[in-house]
């Protein structure tokens, strides 16, 4: 399968390590920005705190729709018709660009020390819910196909794809 090019210029899944890695790029960012947080952020113990109420509330949401995807895979469900995929793609978009946004703005602003180990992430809600819509659809669409072996790895590989906390992410 082949890959098609998004509005912002980015590729949207079509096979399962694909979409994979859609929802990999994006917990591997949101991290990056909570490490970045620590670093920068804790001179200022309010927007400290706002950032890591930001990451909490992302990190919640991405959870929840990685959950979300498992339930409508195991109910054969296909997610581009779920309801309650589609509300839980839209609140984790959001929150996780209001997270990255923040960080950026914020907390880093103007240090260029830091702004470049800032890792490009998707800036506008809409390409992300595309971007994460199209990875639920891809994952589906191979999960439908696979026997029950395959049907497991799936939904474990699913599960490592859920944020670390910030104390993880955190340097003490």
């Amino acid at each position: 399968m082949t890959k098609t090019t998004s509005p912002a210029g980015r590729t949207t899944p079509s096979t399962r390590a694909e979409a994979v890695k859609v929802l990999e790029r994006e917990k591997s960012a949101a991290e990056q920005y909570a490490v970045m947080l620590d670093q920068f952020g804790k001179a200022d113990t309010n927007r400290y705190v706002r950032g890591i109420s930001r990451y909490a509330e992302a990190k919640a949401d991405f959870d929840g729709l990685i959950e979300a995807l498992k339930t409508d895979l195991i109910e054969g469900r296909n997610p581009s018709g779920s309801p309650n995929l589609g509300k839980a793609v839209r609140t984790a978009a959001e929150r996780r660009i209001a997270f990255t946004s923040f960080v950026a703005d914020q907390v880093v602003g103007d240090k260029e020390s830091a702004k470049g180990a800032l890792p490009a992430v998707i800036g506008v809600v809409p390409d992300l819910v595309k971007a994460l819509t199209e990875a639920g659809i891809g994952i589906w669409k191979e999960y439908v196909t696979a026997g029950k072996e395959s049907r497991d790895a799936i939904r474990d590989q699913l599960d490592h794809l859920k944020w670390k906390p910030f104390a993880d992410l955190a340097k003490t």
